[in-house]
Protein backbone atom coordinates (compact mmCIF):
# COMPACT_ATOMS: atom_id res chain seq x y z
CA UNK A 1 0.00 0.00 0.00
CA UNK A 2 1.73 3.26 -0.91
CA UNK A 3 2.63 5.40 1.76
CA UNK A 4 -0.01 8.30 2.75
CA UNK A 5 0.81 11.92 1.30
CA UNK A 6 0.44 14.55 3.06
CA UNK A 7 -0.59 16.36 0.48
CA UNK A 8 1.40 19.02 -0.78
CA UNK A 9 2.90 21.43 1.66
CA UNK A 10 0.33 23.53 3.45
CA UNK A 11 1.63 27.26 2.32
CA UNK A 12 1.30 30.07 4.57
CA UNK A 13 1.13 32.37 1.08
CA UNK A 14 3.74 35.02 -0.04
CA UNK A 15 6.33 35.92 2.84
CA UNK A 16 4.77 39.10 4.07
CA UNK A 17 5.61 42.54 2.72
CA UNK A 18 6.17 45.60 4.55
CA UNK A 19 5.86 47.56 1.60
CA UNK A 20 8.89 49.67 -0.12
CA UNK A 21 11.44 50.83 2.45
CA UNK A 22 9.81 53.81 3.85
CA UNK A 23 11.46 56.91 2.67
CA UNK A 24 11.69 60.59 4.07
CA UNK A 25 11.69 62.27 1.08
CA UNK A 26 14.77 63.24 -0.94
CA UNK A 27 17.90 65.03 0.56
CA UNK A 28 16.69 68.58 0.79
CA UNK A 29 18.83 70.54 -1.43
CA UNK A 30 19.65 73.99 -2.38
CA UNK A 31 18.37 73.94 -5.41
CA UNK A 32 20.43 74.44 -8.47
CA UNK A 33 19.55 78.51 -8.42
CA UNK A 34 20.79 78.81 -5.09
CA UNK A 35 23.69 76.81 -5.19
CA UNK A 36 24.74 78.55 -8.24
CA UNK A 37 24.35 81.73 -6.30
CA UNK A 38 26.69 80.69 -3.67
CA UNK A 39 28.81 79.28 -5.49
CA UNK A 40 28.91 82.83 -7.12
CA UNK A 41 29.53 84.61 -4.27
CA UNK A 42 32.25 82.37 -2.77
CA UNK A 43 33.98 83.25 -5.21
CA UNK A 44 33.15 87.11 -5.13
CA UNK A 45 34.96 86.60 -1.95
CA UNK A 46 37.83 85.24 -2.88
CA UNK A 47 38.22 87.77 -6.01
CA UNK A 48 37.82 90.30 -3.11
CA UNK A 49 40.39 89.14 -0.97
CA UNK A 50 43.01 88.43 -4.10
CA UNK A 51 42.32 92.24 -5.57
CA UNK A 52 42.20 93.99 -1.44
CA UNK A 53 45.44 91.89 -0.71
CA UNK A 54 47.32 92.92 -4.00
CA UNK A 55 46.78 96.77 -3.04
CA UNK A 56 47.15 96.18 0.75
CA UNK A 57 50.47 94.45 0.43
CA UNK A 58 51.88 96.83 -2.03
CA UNK A 59 50.91 99.30 0.13
CA UNK A 60 52.95 97.69 3.02
CA UNK A 61 55.81 97.06 0.63
CA UNK A 62 56.04 100.61 0.04
CA UNK A 63 55.73 101.52 3.39
CA UNK A 64 58.29 99.01 4.32
CA UNK A 65 61.15 100.53 2.00
CA UNK A 66 60.17 104.01 3.05
CA UNK A 67 60.64 102.67 6.54
CA UNK A 68 64.73 101.60 5.26
CA UNK A 69 65.01 104.78 3.77
CA UNK A 70 63.91 107.07 6.53
CA UNK A 71 66.63 104.82 8.93
CA UNK A 72 69.18 105.59 6.50
CA UNK A 73 68.70 109.09 6.22
CA UNK A 74 66.05 110.67 8.41
CA UNK A 75 65.66 114.19 6.42
CA UNK A 76 64.81 112.34 3.20
CA UNK A 77 61.82 113.25 1.56
CA UNK A 78 58.90 110.75 1.03
CA UNK A 79 56.41 110.68 -2.44
CA UNK A 80 53.59 110.13 -0.06
CA UNK A 81 55.57 113.38 2.22
CA UNK A 82 52.40 115.85 0.40
CA UNK A 83 51.64 118.61 3.40
CA UNK A 84 52.84 118.96 7.07
CA UNK A 85 49.66 117.02 7.68
CA UNK A 86 49.70 114.58 5.32
CA UNK A 87 52.71 112.67 5.11
CA UNK A 88 54.21 109.24 6.85
CA UNK A 89 57.62 110.07 8.10
CA UNK A 90 55.89 110.70 11.54
CA UNK A 91 53.73 107.67 11.48
CA UNK A 92 56.34 105.47 10.82
CA UNK A 93 58.96 107.35 13.25
CA UNK A 94 56.03 106.88 15.93
CA UNK A 95 56.16 104.77 18.28
CA UNK A 96 52.73 103.21 17.37
CA UNK A 97 54.51 102.61 14.17
CA UNK A 98 56.28 99.48 15.72
CA UNK A 99 53.89 98.34 18.00
CA UNK A 100 55.92 94.97 18.87
CA UNK A 101 58.96 96.34 18.38
CA UNK A 102 59.73 95.98 14.74
CA UNK A 103 58.35 98.23 11.49
CA UNK A 104 53.84 97.66 11.57
CA UNK A 105 54.12 97.22 7.67
CA UNK A 106 55.52 93.90 7.96
CA UNK A 107 52.42 92.46 10.11
CA UNK A 108 51.14 93.95 6.63
CA UNK A 109 53.33 92.22 4.52
CA UNK A 110 52.84 88.78 6.38
CA UNK A 111 48.99 89.59 6.65
CA UNK A 112 48.01 89.99 3.01
CA UNK A 113 50.37 87.33 1.80
CA UNK A 114 48.06 84.82 3.63
CA UNK A 115 44.81 86.77 2.46
CA UNK A 116 45.93 86.67 -0.89
CA UNK A 117 46.48 82.90 -1.41
CA UNK A 118 43.38 82.05 0.82
CA UNK A 119 41.77 84.19 -2.12
CA UNK A 120 43.49 81.95 -4.98
CA UNK A 121 41.78 78.89 -3.36
CA UNK A 122 38.31 80.21 -2.81
CA UNK A 123 39.16 81.18 -6.89
CA UNK A 124 40.46 77.22 -7.59
CA UNK A 125 36.83 76.52 -6.11
CA UNK A 126 37.94 74.78 -2.77
CA UNK A 127 36.10 74.80 0.29
CA UNK A 128 38.19 75.97 3.18
CA UNK A 129 38.38 73.38 6.54
CA UNK A 130 36.87 74.81 9.52
CA UNK A 131 39.71 74.87 11.38
CA UNK A 132 41.18 77.23 9.00
CA UNK A 133 38.07 79.78 8.87
CA UNK A 134 38.38 80.55 12.38
CA UNK A 135 41.97 81.38 12.26
CA UNK A 136 41.15 83.39 9.15
CA UNK A 137 38.40 84.96 10.95
CA UNK A 138 40.18 85.58 14.48
CA UNK A 139 42.86 87.54 12.16
CA UNK A 140 41.00 89.40 10.27
CA UNK A 141 39.54 90.52 13.74
CA UNK A 142 42.66 91.58 14.79
CA UNK A 143 43.09 93.03 11.88
CA UNK A 144 40.49 95.61 12.01
CA UNK A 145 40.90 96.47 15.92
CA UNK A 146 45.02 96.69 15.14
CA UNK A 147 44.07 99.44 12.03
CA UNK A 148 41.22 100.98 14.27
CA UNK A 149 43.48 102.00 16.85
CA UNK A 150 46.39 103.09 14.75
CA UNK A 151 43.59 105.41 13.26
CA UNK A 152 43.05 106.94 16.36
CA UNK A 153 46.75 107.08 16.99
CA UNK A 154 47.24 109.07 13.64
CA UNK A 155 44.19 111.31 14.34
CA UNK A 156 44.58 112.09 17.85
CA UNK A 157 48.20 111.38 18.96
CA UNK A 158 50.68 111.91 16.20
CA UNK A 159 48.70 114.65 14.24
CA UNK A 160 48.97 113.21 11.03
CA UNK A 161 47.69 110.98 7.80
CA UNK A 162 49.84 108.73 5.75
CA UNK A 163 48.07 107.65 2.64
CA UNK A 164 49.78 104.38 2.44
CA UNK A 165 48.24 103.66 6.10
CA UNK A 166 45.20 104.77 4.49
CA UNK A 167 45.26 102.28 1.74
CA UNK A 168 45.69 99.43 4.26
CA UNK A 169 42.34 100.62 6.27
CA UNK A 170 40.39 100.97 2.93
CA UNK A 171 41.05 97.21 1.55
CA UNK A 172 40.55 95.75 5.07
CA UNK A 173 37.18 97.22 5.93
CA UNK A 174 35.47 95.09 3.44
CA UNK A 175 37.63 92.19 3.79
CA UNK A 176 37.25 91.85 7.17
CA UNK A 177 33.18 92.48 6.65
CA UNK A 178 33.22 89.77 4.13
CA UNK A 179 35.22 87.23 5.65
CA UNK A 180 32.91 87.49 8.76
CA UNK A 181 29.55 87.49 6.76
CA UNK A 182 30.99 84.16 5.07
CA UNK A 183 32.45 82.50 8.50
CA UNK A 184 29.52 83.21 9.96
CA UNK A 185 26.54 82.07 7.00
CA UNK A 186 28.94 78.52 6.66
CA UNK A 187 28.45 77.99 10.33
CA UNK A 188 31.52 77.86 11.74
CA UNK A 189 31.02 79.47 15.23
CA UNK A 190 27.64 77.73 14.85
CA UNK A 191 24.07 77.50 14.50
CA UNK A 192 23.38 80.80 15.99
CA UNK A 193 25.93 82.36 14.10
CA UNK A 194 25.06 80.73 11.33
CA UNK A 195 21.29 82.65 11.41
CA UNK A 196 23.03 86.09 12.22
CA UNK A 197 25.68 85.61 9.17
CA UNK A 198 22.48 85.00 6.87
CA UNK A 199 20.81 88.06 8.29
CA UNK A 200 23.47 91.09 8.19
CA UNK A 201 25.22 89.06 4.64
CA UNK A 202 22.81 90.88 3.17
CA UNK A 203 23.65 94.29 4.10
CA UNK A 204 27.58 93.60 4.20
CA UNK A 205 27.46 96.57 1.36
CA UNK A 206 26.05 98.68 4.10
CA UNK A 207 28.28 97.42 6.51
CA UNK A 208 31.22 98.51 4.97
CA UNK A 209 29.77 102.19 3.70
CA UNK A 210 28.59 102.92 6.90
CA UNK A 211 32.47 101.88 8.23
CA UNK A 212 33.93 103.82 5.18
CA UNK A 213 31.95 107.06 6.50
CA UNK A 214 33.02 106.98 9.99
CA UNK A 215 36.20 107.01 9.42
CA UNK A 216 35.47 109.81 6.74
CA UNK A 217 33.95 112.20 9.05
CA UNK A 218 36.42 111.08 12.00
CA UNK A 219 39.10 112.33 9.28
CA UNK A 220 37.31 115.35 8.21
CA UNK A 221 36.70 116.71 11.86
CA UNK A 222 40.30 116.34 13.02
CA UNK A 223 41.54 118.52 10.17
CA UNK A 224 39.10 120.22 8.25
CA UNK A 225 41.02 123.26 8.95
CA UNK A 226 44.16 121.93 7.65
CA UNK A 227 42.28 120.82 4.21
CA UNK A 228 40.44 124.24 4.35
CA UNK A 229 43.90 126.06 4.15
CA UNK A 230 45.09 123.55 1.90
CA UNK A 231 42.46 123.03 -1.11
CA UNK A 232 41.02 126.64 -0.55
CA UNK A 233 43.87 128.58 1.12
CA UNK A 234 41.37 129.67 3.36
CA UNK A 235 42.14 129.68 7.30
CA UNK A 236 39.73 128.77 9.64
Amino acid sequence: MPAESAGPAESVGPAESVGPAESVGPAESVGPAESAESETDHRGWGLLLVIGSAIGFLAAMILTIDRIKLLTDPKVALVCDISPFVTCGPVMSSAAGALFGFPNPLLGIAGFAIAGTTGMVLLGGARLARWYLVGFEVGCLAAAVFITWLQTQSLYVIGALCIWCMCVWAVTIPIVVVTTTHTLSAGVFGDGARRVGRAIGDWKIAVIAIWYLIVITAVALRFYREFALMWFGIAL
